[in-house]
């Protein structure tokens, strides 16, 4: 609400102080009840207010928040407030420049039911709506997007950053060159030149970033237009120094360059030492691991690689299958390369958390003398947009003796590219939080020359930077109430430490153990505590991988007691390891889990382990354990705070719930730059989330800068719901009140005094706002505590003689 109206004042201003108008001239005996309206409603009043001071101070104290206005979530919200009123008669009033974002109107459904639910009051009310036009002329450029030429970006090589402009308003502008920033460095101006009204440019720069970690990129353009706020942008990169990758070869035998894995691997790393068997140096940011197919039953770090490449690999055993179908379910990375070992019923059959593995149905093994070739012309992926140009590369010229059949696509799964003669080349699927791409070749020299061609290179890091794409931290989010970080991981067990073994002695601490692996020795386990004579509670949920038999073992100084599912499984009286019996769980489903622990005398000591179907006995990783108890849907686990975009310090928690494992902020969320304080324990376990501070976006919706006005389909489809009343100034509104209508003789539909006002702007970076900062709705319940008007009352009188 920045554009200046009549007398160069702000149309949010106008909003407001019409708002106080209202409030201050309303009938007497009447309470107010405040919600600031945006991405959610927020009531900002906890009950309705009687004394009109109050009201004010609330209404002048109003900002704008960030993020489209969703006017049919608060005029639900509005309905449930209007039931609390002691008045049959209530109304909603709503001050708006007419915006179109943000009503639902191409959801005729949700109308009906927002309808159905006004015929369930006892006297359903109208929605009464201010509106303020919009200028008849506007000159708005706004930075609607920063995005880069790869989601995982290395400091390796260059990367290409790519700034969209777009003229929303109604007259061509020439903005000065833009302005871009990455960290503190500033990059080389770029002149954009006069943009016409609706006209659109994308500018690319080439920027090799030489920091990892988290790195703000910002475009500025001076524009000198009627919305500066749209004229700036942010987005967080964060910037890898390492990328893991392993590759199971399942062809190891012979020289490095004839196995399934060697050229791949090269091309990740061009390191001769990978050739030698060891690790690639520390100058790129891949880091392959070569792993013989026969040996992948022995690996122990499965999770610590970002993406897994399984080159011509037959099959797996059953037990690592299901590990690392749960991996790429969790966010991890997962490229097939469908060689002639490869068995298809293996494939074909194999399903985990997120359904079939494979997004396609894989056939037998075809071969084609004369060679097949990759056709540009099907290239249907973001990994294959440098290659369908075959002036620029060469990867339509690589040819292939072999390549499996494909027996049709699975659900989910997508074809990305084809050969020449039609049958799929590559094929992908989200699975989970995951990636998957199968490719129907092998990548080595068995099957053709594809590894001899330039573009073999950049197809491998695009293929495998995608599939790690899916996985970390996002550190730009979108407006929203209380923006959330989903966190990777995340859980264990609630801990309840007694000061003694006495529970009226109180509770020393209640915190979030991720792990039950403790050697206290002769030390108490926090202070407060007995040395000896204490005990300790730990309760969650327990969320097996992967389904099958399990078993558990305590290692225990002095006594515990196992229970899952409420059934004990182990008890121990004294000082010892034990193991249990086989215990069934499901795949994903969470099961009760406690841990009671006492301490006696002398040295203490707690440790609980599991056996995963076909693993070996360990410590209880954090992210199978949730630290909920009972129905809680989530727990709160740390707090820090964060300075927002207009330097104020908002509050932040760290929760776990079945959702997973959020960084949420407190209150609505205003577009721009945080800056968040990371809990120590959180820092050290999410690697994006490294240093005392870490920077955050919340994006700006570019639709905020494109004014469309409510038109009268919109508004007919509105009065199917509620009745629609267009008041032309608050006077008009004031008038309704107070019984005398205004253009029909409303005032006969009205008893008095209880009613909502509801204040709301639906497009601050458009037309009343030059920011369309948020959608800012108020509603103010009236309520006659001391009874109607006796002039009110006497009308209606009238109206039902006359009836």
């Amino acid at each position: 609400m920045e554009i200046p109206g009549p007398a160069g004042k702000k149309s949010f201003d106008r909003a407001i102080e019409e708002a106080i108008t209202l409030v201050k001239e309303a009938p007497r005996g009447s309470a107010f009840s405040v919600i600031l309206g945006g991405p959610a409603p927020d009531a900002v009043t906890g009950a309705p207010l009687t004394h009109r001071a109050d009201v004010i101070e609330v209404l002048e104290d109003l900002r704008p928040v960030g993020g489209p206005f969703r006017a049919h979530d608060a005029l639900g919200v509005s309905l449930l407030n209007l039931e609390k009123g002691y008045h049959r008669a209530k109304e909603i009033v709503v001050f708006t420049d007419s915006q179109r974002l943000g009503w639902r109107l191409d959801s005729p459904s949700a109308w009906r039911s927002f309808g159905d639910a006004v015929k369930g009051l006892p006297s359903p009310p109208k929605l009464m709506v201010r509106s303020f036009p919009p200028p008849e002329a506007l000159r708005n450029v706004a930075v609607s997007g920063i995005d880069l030429s790869r989601e995982v970006v290395g400091t390796d090589r260059e990367a290409t950053i790519r700034v969209t402009i777009e003229n929303t308003g109604t007259e061509a502008v020439t903005p000065e060159p833009l302005q871009v920033t990455v960290g503190e460095q500033v990059l080389e101006p770029a002149a954009i030149g006069q943009l016409a009204p609706g006209q659109e440019e994308t500018i690319e720069l080439r920027h090799l970033f030489k920091d990892s970690g988290p790195t703000v990129v910002k475009a500025l353009l001076e524009a000198g237009d009627d919305l500066p706020l749209d004229d700036i942008r942010e987005r967080v990169v964060t910037v890898k120094r390492r990328l893991p990758v392993l590759l199971v070869d399942g062809n190891p035998s012979g020289g490095f360059f004839e196995r399934a894995a060697g050229f791949t691997a090269l091309a990740l790393a061009p390191s001769p030492e990978l050739v030698e068997g060891n690790q690639a140096s520390d100058n790129y940011l891949m880091e392959p691991t070569v792993l013989p197919a026969p040996e992948i039953t022995t690996l122990k770090d499965l999770e610590r690689h970002k993406v897994i490449v399984l080159a011509d690999v037959a099959r797996l055993p059953g037990t690592v299958a299901d590990r690392v179908a749960a991996y790429v379910a969790n966010g991890g990375g997962l490229l097939i390369l469908a060689g002639p070992r490869v068995d298809e019923v293996f494939y074909n059959g194999w399903d985990g958390p997120g359904g079939p593995v494979s997004p396609v149905g894989l056939g037998a093994l075809q071969a084609d003398p004369e060679g097949i070739q990759p056709a540009p012309s099907t290239f249907d992926h973001e990994t294959l947009v440098l290659f369908k140009d075959e002036r620029k590369s060469d990867l339509g010229k690589a040819s292939l003796s072999g390549f499996r059949a494909v027996t049709g696509r699975r659900e989910g799964g997508s074809v990305a590219a084809s050969y020449s003669n039609g049958e799929p080349f590559l094929a992908g699927r989200n699975y989970g939080k995951g990636r998957v791409l199968l490719a129907t070749s092998g990548f080595d020299v068995r099957t053709g020359n594809l590894t001899t061609r330039q573009s073999f290179v950049p197809l491998v890091h695009e293929l495998v930077t995608w599939l790690a794409g899916a996985g970390g931290v996002e550190l730009n989010v979108d407006a929203n109430w209380q923006p959330a970080l989903a966190l990777p991981g995340g859980g264990g067990l609630k801990g309840t430490y007694f000061r003694a073994m006495d529970e009226s002695r109180g509770i020393a601490i209640e915190r979030v153990d991720p792990t039950i692996q403790f050697d206290w020795k002769d030390q108490q386990p926090y202070k407060g505590m007995n040395r000896d004579r204490f005990q300790i509670l730990w309760e969650g949920h327990l969320v097996p991988p992967v389904s099958g038999n399990y078993r558990f073992r305590m290692e225990v100084d002095d006594k515990a007691t196992l229970k899952i599912d409420g059934r004990t499984v182990m008890r121990m009286v004294s000082t010892g390891q034990r193991d249990s019996g086989e215990v069934r769980l499901e795949a994903g489903t969470p099961v009760p889990i406690s841990l009671s622990y006492q301490e006696e005398y002398s040295f203490a000591s707690m440790k609980l382990f599991w056996q995963v179907p076909g693993g070996e006995m360990k410590i209880i990783p954090s992210q199978a354990l949730l630290p909920l108890t009972g129905n809680r849907e989530k727990e709160i686990v740390a707090r820090s705070t964060a300075v927002d975009p207009r330097g104020e310090e908002r509050k932040v928690s760290v929760s776990v719930g079945r959702r997973g494992r959020l960084l949420e902020l407190e209150g609505a969320a205003i577009p721009g730059l945080y800056q968040v304080t990371i809990p120590d324990q959180l820092g050290e376990e999410v690697e994006e989330l490294k240093g005392p501070k870490v920077p955050l976006v919340v994006r700006r919706d570019v639709r905020e800068s494109r004014f469309q006005a409510l038109e009268e389909d919109d508004k007919e489809l509105i009065r199917k719901s509620i009745d629609l009343v267009e008041a032309r100034n608050v006077t008009d509104l004031l008038a309704v009140l107070s019984g005398k209508g205004f253009g029909k003789e409303l005032w006969k539909f009205l008893a008095i005094a209880a009613f909502f006002l509801l204040l709301l702007e639906v497009a601050l970076a458009r037309w009343i706002s030059k920011s369309r900062r948020s959608a800012e709705d108020v509603k103010v319940e009236f309520e006659e505590k001391s009874g109607p008007d006796p002039e009110i009352l006497e009308r209606m009188k009238g109206v039902r003689k006359a009836e």
